[in-house]
């Protein structure tokens, strides 16, 4: 099998946060990277949970919906044992987050 190598750098602001115990990364999924993921554009950001394997996921965090305990559950796997955060608590830390952002936003217009 010789798969093709597909590579696109972007030089994009990778933020990590800490808030009551969790711990993530956010990297923008900016429009220039649509052709390697399906979620990208305004408000999306690949989350990555430190300390808990395999959980990265996409997220706007422009939607309400995608801030709710229930859809990050599901989307983080967060209901098996061993995690770390609750939904949650991982839902009023990308609450916080998503309001950080407009905030920064609103200086830059």
């Amino acid at each position: 099998m010789n798969a093709q190598l597909e590579k696109h750098v972007s030089h994009v602001g990778v933020r990590l946060y800490r808030s009551g115990g969790v711990e993530l990364v956010l990297v923008p999924l900016l429009e220039e990277t649509a052709a390697f993921t399906r979620s990208a554009g305004d408000g999306y950001f690949l989350v990555s949970l430190i300390g808990e394997p395999g959980s990265a996921y996409p997220v706007d965090l422009r939607s309400y919906a995608s801030l709710q305990p229930e859809y990050l559950a599901k989307k983080f796997k967060l209901d098996r044992r061993g995690y770390g955060y609750t939904p949650e608590e991982l839902a009023a830390v990308l609450t916080a987050i998503a309001d950080d952002l407009a905030r920064e936003e609103g200086l830059d217009g």
